[in-house]
């Protein structure tokens, strides 16, 4: 077998290329079985995909092909293999290619669509000033709602969101997630419906993990994934509006005495209700963070008449005090809604309330219809409960709380001596 050894070193001495085979007539005659291989001094490979029959470019001119005899199939089956190589499938190559390009393609659009919101946002703050300005300007489109993306606050783009006019639309039809249809133009957005149909097409896109997907009801029509985000925030933004007006008109009616006024409120005094109702009108109605911790400017909005006992008011009340002053940590006020004690820890802790530098940590616990609240001060081992119905039944649900989740939480069971504050001035 001279052929195979000369063959084996030529393969693994780099020199593959300059091997023949041929050692005169003896080779002939080992291998009189072989079909003969004819080797051209320059030879094109061709390989055919059963998927596709016409010319594959990806293996054009690319490898040499070796051109053999179709007859006596069984014997070339049988006879040693004269070379081993590895040949990149040209459907494996195509589906990389495709992937690469999808990724690009995504990239490109993602950034496209991103100079877009930045063109329309410049447009819309356009038009705002032109409005303060009492100048005429040119119509509003759903597109410079661009605009509700940052922050905004009533003063500012409400007289903008009120010339978008668009009328409100009540949806009964069964909502669809559908392609685009072939030269479909993209959709005209003549009315806003309900948020909640709102939402459910944008839920339902989302789930599918393609953007590009549009909602459709027989009694609307069609709207893409942007222009139904769009509308959902103009409906928020108008909601957002009628609640600084409310809260607006409720300082208006407000009345309390100098005298009622205690620390550490006193530096209030000098402040009036023209000041109270300007700042409501510039808050940032978009959204706000505390820490790490995103809040919407329209929650503060709950701290007229009796809506601050809404839990969202109260925990925002909470971020600000640890944001206000050093050291201090915050329970999540939700934990006792949960039955086994490792939820309950888990959640008490949910809000940073051991991070590493707290000393001091504050929370509430609903008591039904009203809260009750309790300060641990860890340097003094001191813990201080507070009730404004000074009821024995609510001061005993507070120290249960403090005893079985907040102690073990702060690693000091049984260290701290608890206080009941009894009133205040």
């Amino acid at each position: 077998m001279t052929w195979l050894k000369d063959f084996h070193v030529a393969l693994h001495t780099g020199k593959l290329d300059e091997f023949t085979g041929h050692r005169g007539a003896d080779a002939r005659n080992i291998f009189h079985n072989l079909s003969q291989i004819s080797v051209p001094d320059s030879v094109t490979l061709l390989q055919l995909s059963f998927a596709d029959q016409g010319e594959c470019p990806l293996l054009k001119d690319k490898q040499p092909v070796l051109e053999m005899d179709k007859s006596d199939s069984q014997e070339k089956a049988a006879g040693p293999a004269p070379a081993t190589s590895t040949i990149t499938s040209p459907i494996v190559a195509t589906e990389g290619a495709a992937a690469e390009s999808k990724t690009t393609d995504a990239t490109d659009s993602a950034l496209a669509k991103k100079e877009e919101s930045r063109k329309e946002m410049k447009a819309a703050k356009r038009i705002i000033a032109s409005i303060r300005e009492g100048r005429k300007t040119r119509s509003v489109k759903l597109s410079h709602m661009e605009i509700l993306r940052g922050p905004y606050s009533r003063r500012t783009t409400m007289s903008l969101v009120e010339r978008l006019g668009l009328p409100p639309f009540e949806i009964t039809g069964v909502l669809a997630v559908v392609k685009y249809n072939v030269g479909q133009a993209v959709p005209v957005i003549k009315a806003i419906p309900q948020a909640e149909c709102l939402r459910h097409a944008i839920q339902a896109i989302d789930e599918t993990n393609n953007h590009d997907l549009l909602a459709r009801w027989d009694d609307y029509g069609y709207a893409t994934y942007d222009q139904l985000k769009l509308m959902e925030k103009v409906v928020v933004a108008k909601n957002n509006f009628a609640l600084v007006q409310a809260t607006v008109d409720w300082i208006e009616t407000v009345e309390f005495q100098v005298g009622d006024i205690v620390e550490p409120f006193k530096d209030t005094l000098d402040i009036s209700k023209v000041d109270y109702k300007a700042a409501v009108e510039d808050l940032n109605l978009g959204e706000w963070f505390f820490g790490q911790h995103p809040l919407h400017g329209c929650e503060f909005l709950d701290f007229r008449e009796n809506l601050w006992l809404l839990s969202g008011s109260i925990i925002g009340a909470l971020f600000v005090l640890r944001e206000t002053y050093e050291d201090v940590g915050i329970i999540n006020p939700r934990f006792l809604d949960f039955d086994t004690m490792e939820q309950r820890s888990r959640i008490a802790r949910s809000y940073g309330a051991v991070d590493p530098g707290v000393k001091r940590v504050i929370s509430v616990v609903n008591l039904q219809h009203h809260w009750g609240a309790f300060f641990v001060d860890q340097r003094r081992k001191r813990c201080y409960l507070f009730d404004p119905m000074q009821l024995k039944s609510n001061i005993s649900t507070l120290k249960d709380a403090v005893r079985s989740i907040v102690e073990p939480m702060l690693d000091m069971t049984d260290q701290l001596q608890i206080e009941t504050i009894n009133g205040y001035t």
